[in-house]
């Protein structure tokens, strides 16, 4: 079966994860996602935490069904050659910082002018312009300043960072569901458009509901309320952990913890054993749901990754690995027209990896 998206090509400048996940979200549904990269290094993921064979972990999971072209756009014959590229694409993403795709000719009007229908998403960390638009952007900043360490650490008034990229992956969520939402909106209409999505906005309307309940209100007569976050606790067990409903009177230190477990499944109180990071894989439900696909990469061997979230037997398979840098390079322009002298001329030129 093919892909939901099949048929939709994506051209993605962006790096790291905010926008690499999202286009990663739309090729596991089955678009077509040409991966740009800088000849010397490619995205800076590829060097990043745990690897094997020279691949990481991150990149191989972020980066699997794209292709990738490596690109020196350093060059006018870099940026000519993207042109030329995009307008076969009906996507296009960056996550430059402000400023920087128009100063590299390659903003909204330009690319525009190549494909009429484009539609074209910039992902920036606090949006194009204020007090902290130039700034270097990465997710524990966006942490800081949205209220999110501060509530990890209110109990004893310490700011903490959530140790994972949660700032970045909410991003990467609301900038797959509006390219999704705008291809839909431009098979209506027949017309592209420009999305403008801040970190600093998709994490604040991720927090907003709950973490910011007390902060909703203007006015008097509000009835406040203690942190969600709160209503659940971890207590200890004999053998372990569990995420539970609790008040703080609980004491399940003389049960295991599938005797605490089962106490209060029997009164039908929300539980869960806590989970090490190592015991995961093994959850029952985890198993059982197929949350997890055993995969083969070619050069790293084996690994496990999540399988596409959406239950949609299209979306079961991971049809390739992600892949080497410039890898897909000569076969992505010689579809969009480039003859193989073209192609040889560039490499030549050291435009083309």
């Amino acid at each position: 079966m093919k892909g939901m998206l099949d048929g939709v090509r994506i051209l993605d400048l962006s790096a790291v994860i905010s926008g690499p996940m999202a286009t990663g979200m739309l090729a596991d549904q089955g678009a077509e996602v040409i991966k740009v990269e800088p000849p010397e290094t490619g995205d800076m993921t590829r060097g990043l935490g745990t690897r094997r064979a020279g691949v990481t972990a991150m990149f191989a999971t972020v980066n699997r069904n794209k292709r990738s072209i490596a690109l020196d756009l350093k060059q006018p014959e870099g940026i000519a050659t993207l042109l030329r590229l995009a307008a076969h694409c009906d996507v296009f993403v960056q996550n430059f910082r402000p400023g920087t795709a128009e100063r590299m000719g390659l903003g909204y009007e330009t690319l525009r002018s190549v494909r009429p229908d484009v539609i074209y998403l910039s992902i920036s960390g606090f949006g194009e312009d204020g007090p902290y638009a130039g700034r270097r952007v990465y997710d524990p900043v966006v942490q800081a300043v949205t209220g999110m360490t501060d509530a990890q650490g209110r109990h004893d008034h310490e700011p903490r960072m959530v140790r994972t990229l949660v700032c970045d992956k909410v991003t990467a969520l609301t900038a797959a569901q509006g390219l999704a939402a705008a291809l839909f909106a431009r098979e209506r209409t027949g017309e592209g458009r420009h999305l403008r999505l801040s970190m600093l906005d998709a994490s604040l309307y991720f927090h907003w509901p709950d973490l910011f309940w007390n902060h909703t209100f203007v006015g008097e007569d509000v009835e406040f309320h203690a942190d969600l976050a709160d209503l659940f606790g971890v207590t200890r067990t004999a053998d372990g952990w569990i995420a539970a409903i609790t008040d703080g009177s609980q004491d399940f230190s003389g049960h295991s913890t599938a005797e605490a477990l089962a106490l209060l499944d029997a009164h039908d109180l929300p539980c869960a054993p806590v989970n090490r990071l190592e015991d995961v894989r093994e959850d029952p439900q985890v198993v059982h749901a197929g949350s997890l696909l055993r995969t083969r990469h070619p050069r790293a061997g084996e690994m496990v990754q999540p399988r596409a979230p959406l239950n949609d037997p299209a979306l079961e398979t991971i049809r390739h690995a992600a892949p080497a840098l410039g890898a897909d390079g000569a076969a992505v322009l010689g579809e969009a027209g480039f003859t193989p002298a073209e192609i040889d001329a560039l490499r030549a030129a050291g435009v083309l990896r």
